[in-house]
């Protein structure tokens, strides 16, 4: 008998819901476009936010590798943690890994050869993707019924993956939210970044990947004719132990042993040489390349500190402009300092480190310009 009533109470109390945010009117992140609710601070911080592209992924898409970002999207979403809605996400994070499957064969269609750069590809991808059954189509927000009948707006209809994002209660006079807020927010950012993905950011694959060469050329030619040369044995160091980066040479080298000719003025104003030509050596030492086209760099090294009449001193020398080197030298540690002042005169001696001259060669090729 008690079991009986307890079946009763189950029934007459309805279905039991992990989430139950009971609520006057639909929530516009429920049903209206996310420009028309998505706050700055999620515009800013959210991995899911279209506008994140440009700072996050603009390497990538510039170079046409739309499906790892479309994937590192998904896998980010399938990391997260719906709590007592895990269902949902789980229904979503399948109906993804078929959109991956499709894009992948899209992105694979007879007439397209990587990274997608001209605008015959790009139609050829678009056409194929969008004729497949798990295209950018299947994952759009659409209007289903909910138990009562009554319109409401939800995923994946017709298919074992359905979710609503609400239902109507009490004869249409409130709404009960079937997921949270912040968790139908987190979904549809990432639905909408991956609609921007596959139809506006592929078409900036070209127009990027051109604007990304010709600045990879001219900081190519900034390090390599107009930076800080390098001697035989520094250029080989440099080439072992730094790489350069997929577009553009490294932003900064190693200086080592490196010979500065210039004038060492002292400190004192009762010294009778006051002015006098010294060589340093800048033992070992480090520049950084500044600027959007590293027109400019700095650095620092320890020096050793040649001249015909006094012992050699120790000291140490900064690079504050291109070609212009200021430094402290001590030849007796009793004695006061002597300035030294010096600008790149072994610019002719340089020498460019094969492996970087490679790959300056190879990007001004993809431009046509050899």
């Amino acid at each position: 008998m008690g079991l009986r009533i307890a079946f009763g109470l189950l029934l007459l109390a309805g279905p039991a819901f992990p989430f139950q945010e009971v609520v006057k009117d639909v929530p516009a992140e429920f049903e209206e476009p996310v420009e028309d609710w998505v706050t700055p601070a999620e515009q800013e911080h959210s991995p899911f936010y279209r506008g994140r592209f440009a700072d996050r992924y603009a390497d990538r898409i510039s170079s046409g590798a739309i499906y790892s970002v479309a994937e590192e999207l998904v896998d980010t979403f399938d990391a997260l943690d719906w709590g007592a809605n895990e269902s949902a996400r789980q229904k979503i994070v399948s109906q993804l890994r078929e959109f991956l499957v499709a894009l992948n064969i899209a992105l694979n269609a007879p007439g397209i050869a990587a990274p997608l750069d001209t605008e015959t590809e790009q139609d050829i991808f678009l056409k194929r993707f969008n004729e497949l059954r798990f295209g950018l189509d299947s994952l759009k927000m659409e209007e289903l019924k909910d138990r009562s009948g009554e319109d409401v707006q939800g995923y994946f209809g017709g298919t074992p993956n359905e979710i609503l994002l609400y239902e109507w209660i009490e004869n249409g006079a409130k709404v009960r939210l079937l997921l949270k807020r912040t968790q139908v927010r987190e979904w549809r950012l990432l639905q909408n970044a991956l609609s921007n993905l596959v139809h506006d950011q592929i078409r900036l694959v070209r127009r990027a990947n051109v604007k990304a060469l010709q600045r990879a050329v001219t900081r190519w030619e900034n390090y390599l004719d107009k930076g800080y040369s390098q001697m035989p044995w520094e250029s080989l160091v440099n080439g072992w132990l730094i790489d350069a980066p997929e577009l553009g040479p490294p932003d900064h080298q190693w200086t080592i042993l490196h010979p500065s000719l210039g004038v060492e003025l002292s400190v004192d104003p009762l010294d009778d040489a006051r002015v006098k030509e010294a060589m340093h050596v800048e033992v070992l030492g480090h520049v950084w390349y500044r600027g959007d086209e590293l027109e400019d760099y700095w650095g620092v090294s320890a020096t050793v500190s040649l001249r015909s009449d006094l012992d050699p001193g120790l000291g140490f020398l900064v690079h504050v402009k291109r070609n212009w080197n200021v430094g402290v030298t001590w030849h007796d540690v009793d004695e006061d300092p002597f300035l030294f002042l010096s600008v790149d005169l072994f610019s002719f001696a340089k020498k460019k480190a094969p492996k970087y001259v490679a790959k300056y060669r190879q990007q001004r090729a993809m431009l046509g310009l050899d």
